[in-house]
């Protein structure tokens, strides 16, 4: 009797899992995979949501002359088109020096008491006098074009405060940061015009934007670049999608072709379609119900789960051949080792929970729920499609197999084991690698974008740490704690290079704001007098312009309530790169230059690490390698020692003989060396995402050994049924898995290729083993008499 409670039970299942497909997006940020409690990991994600421009696309002009007004001239276009939001073609401060003004008031009225009773005293009586008659000598006698500007602006000293002697001299070395020196290269910062919550919207207003530059840039013969948050999260995300796409058709194309050249039946290959089908939505389903959000390790998925899947169909439709015609002899066949196969194998790949990444833990359950997805709907459902199809209509179990006699097979696996440990003795083990450059595209022409802006603009280039200061009160001492944090490491590690900035003075202090009022009063009802005496000096009314803009402006930022910053554009547009613009998690931006810093040892690393902690956040991809390495490596014991565990359990659980444990364990160690040897010869790293495929190799390995040995049990050792029927089914699983993963080879992600090439290699080189050596080790010619 049928027993339709099962089918039921897949149909709301795969309704279920449909219903979740809706849920399923793409995390397009590369710190997904990381853990989120690395310090490291933590200090990037409160940089990029307190300070990163999540919103603006930065367009690069290049050309030959008048760049300044082609910029200008397309940001009208843009503006006009209603693409955009706002568009900067200069700085902020040049459309709004009042604003400007009145950053440099507010950051009086903040700034150290001491401070402010300086700037008086050397603006009082006789004390002006001398300091007019430094700023004429200044003018005259300064060789640097910056200082004389500034003296020639600034007579009466109101731009010497110390947080904008840091923020001009930047500025000096980086000119206006919108045009470089020679005038062949000019940058716009355009906003969008509302919220970018996915790729998808973010590819979508980005094509908007080449539709009005594109056109436009072939007609004034200029080259345009397109970087950018916006970009690269448009360019990651639909890579991944077109991955994901990609890899199922070629996969999909390329194991059908082999299946039909194997099974030679149309109605077969259309049924194990159909059930692949149902196994990619219920595990993509349960997926978005689980997760929601997948990561860049986890949407190569989909391949590695069509070429697991597809085995227990090939399995089904080769024993087929050999067991009989009907469901029940087919069932009694396989159920067993697909069974036993699917719990193994999902047991594997849940272990990579274990992991310290938690990219790879979302790749292992994902991949574990649909390969035992794939089990259920081939037994329920495709055991009576080929049953119906006619599968085994002919008796092929004594054909000759190609596997060498016992003796050829021990020498073999001597040979290979000792080739292999030769490899490893003499030239080591495969390094570990680790570069940010793993997680962008291949030809990124975001990444093109900003290498050449940073060629042509050096500042752009910045080496330099970010330090992020806790916001709140006590900013003060904060401050002065990690000043002495970094000179105790500049006198305990002379070797060092270190250069930092600490942003004194801009974090708003309620104590100097108070304190500073009648002082700053006073200041701005003296003006008259100040700017009187400066043009008695000589000193143009250009030359005065910024000066009188910020004494005007000292009685507005008096009467701000305390605690409020200037709201004018071109202050908000100053304070945003120094003070977070998140509302959770406030924080004040400084920096810090290590030179070799790529250099850097754990030796190296773990003293700058020391520099986190009491309210200080270290952040830089810099250090995304020293930190994320030692997870690699205890993912090597913490997650590989556990899963040898496992599978000794689960192997004694399935066969319940040492023998057959045994042989298992000695093939997999085989296969491990081999994998090892090959990657050193081949030049094949490990990084943080093909480590993955460490325990995905050992699933797929004690699959294919579980069925070899199974079949040689159930045969009494006949090593021709072995070969006719679980022999060639593995054979072919093996290279459809291989597909499955070569077809990442060629993802646009290169973490996704290197899973791709290393998975490729093991699971031949476990195929062959299971396939042809265990078999001639362990099999007899002849089949039991009777």
């Amino acid at each position: 009797m049928r027993k339709w409670w099962q089918l039921g039970v897949l149909l709301i299942l795969v309704l279920v899992s449909a219903w979740g497909l809706g849920r399923i997006r793409f995390d397009t940020d590369p710190l997904a995979v990381l853990p989120d409690q690395l310090p490291e990991v933590k200090g990037l994600k409160a940089f990029q949501e307190g300070f990163s421009r999540d919103e603006e696309l930065i367009i690069l002009l290049e050309g030959e002359e008048d760049l300044p007004v082609r910029a200008e001239e397309l940001t009208q276009l843009l503006l006009d088109a209603e693409v955009s939001e706002s568009v900067r073609w200069q700085p902020r401060w040049r459309e709004d020096p009042e604003g400007l003004a009145e950053l440099f008031a507010w950051l009086w009225l903040n700034a150290e008491p001491e401070e402010v009773e300086a700037l008086r005293a050397r603006l009082d009586g006789e004390e002006l006098e001398a300091t007019l008659e430094d700023a004429l000598e200044r003018v005259a006698t300064s060789m640097d074009g910056g200082s004389m500007m500034l003296s020639a602006h600034d007579p009466l000293g109101l731009l010497d405060h110390p947080a904008l002697v840091q923020f001009f001299s930047a500025a000096e070395e980086a000119g206006d940061g919108f045009g470089n020196p020679d005038g062949t290269a000019h940058l716009l910062l355009v906003d969008a015009p509302g919220p970018l919550p996915g790729y998808q919207e973010a590819e979508a207003w980005l094509q908007r934007i080449r539709q009005v530059t594109e056109p436009w840039a072939r007609e004034h013969d200029i080259k345009v670049s397109f970087t950018g948050d916006p970009a690269f999260e448009a360019e990651i995300g639909g890579a991944m999608q077109r991955d994901m796409s990609s890899t199922i058709g070629i996969t999909s194309a390329l194991i059908g072709l082999l299946f039909l050249l194997m099974q030679r039946r149309v109605p077969l290959l259309i049924g194990l379609t159909l059930v692949l089908g149902l196994v990619f939505v219920t595990a993509m389903g349960l997926a978005g119900w689980i997760y929601g959000e997948l990561s860049i390790m986890a949407a190569g998925f989909a391949a590695i789960l069509i070429g697991l899947a597809v085995d227990y169909g090939v399995l089904i439709c080769q024993e087929g051949k050999v067991a009989g015609h009907d469901v029940g002899s087919i069932r009694g066949a396989t159920a067993r080792s697909i069974v036993a196969a699917a719990v193994t194998t999902a047991a594997v790949f849940l272990a990579l929970n274990l992991s310290g990444l938690p990219g790879i833990a979302q790749l292992g359950t994902v991949v574990a729920l649909g390969v035992l997805a794939g089990a259920a709907f081939m037994l329920v459902i495709y055991v009576p499609w080929v049953s119906r199809c006619g599968a085994g209509r002919e008796q092929v179990g004594h054909k000759r197999a190609p596997i060498p006699a016992r003796r050829g097979a021990v020498l073999i696996t001597v040979g290979l084991a000792v080739g292999g440990s030769l490899v490893l003795v003499f030239g080591g083990l495969p390094g570990v690698a680790f570069d940010r450059s793993l997680l962008r595209p291949k030809n990124s022409a975001a990444m093109a974008g900003f290498e050449r802006i940073q060629e042509v603009f050096p500042a752009w280039g910045d080496p330099a740490l970010k330090l992020l200061i806790e916001g709140g009160q006590g900013m003060g001492e904060r401050l002065d704690a990690l000043e002495a944090r970094l000179q105790s490491l500049q006198a305990e590690r002379p070797d060092f290079e270190i250069r930092y900035q600490l942003p004194r003075g801009w974090w708003p202090s309620t104590e100097h704001l108070q304190g500073n009022r009648a002082a700053i009063e006073a200041l701005a009802a003296d003006a008259p007098r100040l700017l009187g005496a400066a043009d008695e000096f000589g000193f143009s009314n250009e030359g005065l312009a910024l000066d009188r803009s910020i004494l005007e402006a000292l009685p507005e930022v008096v009467d701000l309530p305390i605690g409020t910053l200037p709201a004018s554009p071109a202050a908000a547009e100053f304070l945003r790169g120094v003070i977070s613009s998140s509302e959770t998690e406030p924080a004040l931006l400084g920096s810090i230059e290590v030179e070799g810093l790529d250099d850097l040892g754990a030796e190296g690393f773990e003293p700058l690490r020391a520099l986190s902690g009491e309210g200080v956040q270290l952040a830089g991809w810099a250090l995304l390698k020293p930190a994320v390495l030692p997870l690699v490596k205890r993912d090597m014991t913490h997650v590989f020692l556990p899963m040898v565990g496992l599978m000794l359990v689960m192997l004694t659980l399935v066969f319940r003989n040492i023998r057959d444990v045994a042989t298992a364990m000695l093939a997999m160690g085989l296969s491990g060396v081999l994998l090892l040897a090959a990657m050193k010869v081949l030049g094949l790293q490990w990084n943080f995402l093909n480590i993955a495929a460490t325990p995905l190799l050992l699933g797929t390995g004690l699959d294919y050994m579980i069925h070899i040995l199974l079949a040689l049990r159930r045969t009494g050792g006949d090593i021709k049924a072995v070969w006719n029927g679980t022999g060639k089914a593995v054979l072919f699983c093996g290279c459809s898995t291989a597909i499955g993963f070569g077809s990442l080879a060629f993802a646009s992600i290169d973490a996704l290729a290197s899973l791709g090439k290393v998975a490729v290699v093991g699971i031949l080189i476990s195929m062959l083993v299971s396939v042809i050596l265990v078999p001639g080790v362990r099999a007899r010619r002849r089949p039991l008499a009777g």
